[in-house]
Parts: C-alpha cells; sequence; structure tokens
C-alpha cells in the first residue's frame, strides 16, 4: 500500500550546519554540508525512509544544499533565517577526539544550537510515528505531548560534569523510548565508569532502553530489565571522517524502531549506516549506497552476534 505524499514516518529536529573538517594528518575539507540532525535523517533514509527535516538554514546556505537534500528528505519542515548560515569548524586528533569551533558570530548561532520546536512543525509531522530529538536539558516538556517514539540523542555542549540531575530530569520528564549518547559524553555526567555500569547509571535514572554509542568499540543496547547486548563495530577498510557518524547510527536505530525491530538489530541498522558515513567526507548520500550491499554488512554484523 503507497502511503499519502505526506505521510512522514520520521521527523528530525535541529539545525543544518556547514562544517570545515580538519583531520589529524592535516587535511582539510571546507564548506561540507553537516548537522547531527541531517546526519542522522538521512542515516534513516538509507534504510528507505522519507524522514521530515525540521530545522534552520542560514541566508548563505551553500546553492546546492537543498537540491541534495531534497532528493531524500521531506523539507517541509526547513525554516530560512535571515542570518549567516551556521559554519563550525570540526577539528580531529589522533586520539580521536574531536572539537568543534564555530565560525558565525555567536548572536547568530544561538537558534541554530537550539534548533526548532514543536511550534515550528508543519501538521503532517505533528502525526509521525517517530521523532529524532538532538536536544540540550531546556524545556524538554514542550516535546512531551508529540505522538510516536521518541529517541533522544543528548547535545553534546549539555552534557558537562555536574549535569546528572538535567540527565534525570530530561529522562522523567521527556520519558524517551531510547536515549543515546556516546561513551565520552556518558562519562562527562556520570564519570570514569566502565561501559556496563554507565548502562546502569541511565537505567537508574529512568532511562527506558539506552544505546551506548563508543566509536570503533561498536556499541551497547539494553532495554529496562534487560540484558545488555554488544554490537561490534563494521569494519571498513579505510576511515575518511567520522563526523556525523553517531548521529547517522541514531538515524538508522530510530528507522529501526517505527519498523517494529527489536533493539539489537535497530543497533546493527545504526552500525551499518555508521560504518558507510565514515568511510567518506560528510553526511552519506543513500541514492550511491547499494541494496545488496547495505544488506550484506547487515547479515554478516548479525550472524556476528
Amino acid at each position: 500500500m503507497i502511503q499519502p505524499m505526506d505521510a512522514i514516518r520520521i521527523v528530525g529536529t535541529g539545525a543544518v550546519f556547514i562544517d570545515d573538517i580538519v583531520l589529524p594528518d592535516g587535511q582539510t575539507h571546507m564548506g561540507t554540508l553537516g548537522g547531527g540532525t541531517v546526519h542522522a535523517l538521512l542515516g534513516a533514509a538509507l534504510w528507505d525512509e522519507r524522514p521530515g527535516l525540521s530545522a534552520f538554514v542560514g541566508a548563505d546556505l551553500p546553492p546546492d544544499v537543498r537540491p541534495f537534500l531534497a532528493q531524500h528528505l521531506n523539507l517541509d519542515g526547513l525554516i530560512a533565517l535571515p542570518t549567516p548560515q551556521a559554519r563550525a569548524w570540526q577539528i580531529f586528533e589522533h586520539d580521536g577526539t574531536r572539537r568543534e569551533l564555530h565560525r558565525v558570530e555567536s548572536a547568530h548561532m544561538t537558534p541554530f544550537i537550539s534548533g526548532t520546536n514543536p511550534d515550528h512543525l508543519p501538521a503532517h509531522y505533528r502525526r509521525a510515528d517517530g521523532y529524532f530529538l538532538l536536544l540540550g536539558f531546556d524545556d524538554p516538556a514542550v516535546w512531551g505531548d508529540l505522538p510516536g517514539l521518541k529517541l533522544w540523542e543528548p547535545n553534546q555542549l549539555a552534557m558537562l560534569s555536574g549535569g546528572r540531575d538535567d540527565v534525570c530530569r530530561v529522562l522523567s520528564i521527556l520519558s524517551p523510548d531510547v536515549v543515546s549518547p556516546n561513551l565520552s559524553e556518558a562519562r562527562m555526567i556520570y564519570g570514569e565508569r566502565s561501559p556496563h555500569e554507565l548502562l546502569d547509571c541511565l537505567l537508574a535514572d529512568g532511562a527506558r532502553a539506552v544505546a551506548l554509542r563508543m566509536g570503533r568499540d561498536g556499541s551497547l543496547v539494553v532495554a529496562c530489565g534487560g540484558t545488555p547486548v554488544h554490537v561490534p563495530a563494521f569494519h571498513v577498510e579505510a576511515v575518511r571522517d567520522e563526523t556525523g557518524a553517531g548521529n547517522t547510527y541514531n538515524g538508522a536505530f530510530l528507522a529501526g524502531m517505527v519498523a517494529g525491530r527489536p533493539l539489537t538489530e535497530c543497533a546493527v541498522m545504526g552500525t551499518v549506516a555508521a560504518s558507510f558515513c565514515v568511510e567518506q567526507v560528510g553526511v552519506i548520500d543513500p541514492a550511491q549506497i547499494s541494496h545488496a550491499e547495505r544488506s550484506a554488512r547487515y547479515r554478516r554484523l548479525m550472524l556476528s552476534l
């Protein structure tokens, strides 16, 4: 059965960024399309979704960005601001750490950092089956009334030492179906604990399910009352750029959720999407990835569990 044109199963909220990437060996990739929500929704698009993008863009958005996004996403929720386009340095170190430095005046960056809110959503976005929410700790209640599944990826700028009470508050108010921080973010909140101990902390603080992203060490997923499952990263011959791989994982994970897949299968879908992301610079282009290769990577990971 063909869905109506305005039937959107997945919606992501945030902003479109332009990244200027500096790799540890000195290579640079300037003017690269980015933004956590864009990476995430293209990860979902890899699994045959056409998500809705609710996001801010600037007045000087590069002209090739909108046509590219329109190939894979519904753009009814795109909002153009009369300010410069958000742009940031993404600087990687040899140990894998990344620093983000905004290149646009702080006053103009504010809406891009906070992202869109439910008041910005077109009516048909409010009937989605799942929402990718890249949020900090401000006003979680405004998202609580949305129907459908919710995957909360905490905004890295909010994940600071001493923020455990804030995490508890958001988990209580927002009640996301899955919360997915990365390892370093979780340790900023809970200290230098083991990955399994971090899962225990998040569950104790009210998480219904957790997908802990650990980069090249894969991910750990668990539902409340369940047993953690480790999904290894998919080995690729050459890692070109890790920017946005975790976001891409989460978008594909959400695609599995709205399809009714078990948590482990959602994590495998996310891992497959992330593997394509790190093989190239910037966001993935689902049109350039064959279904056969996508399915082959999925099968290999499932057989490894």
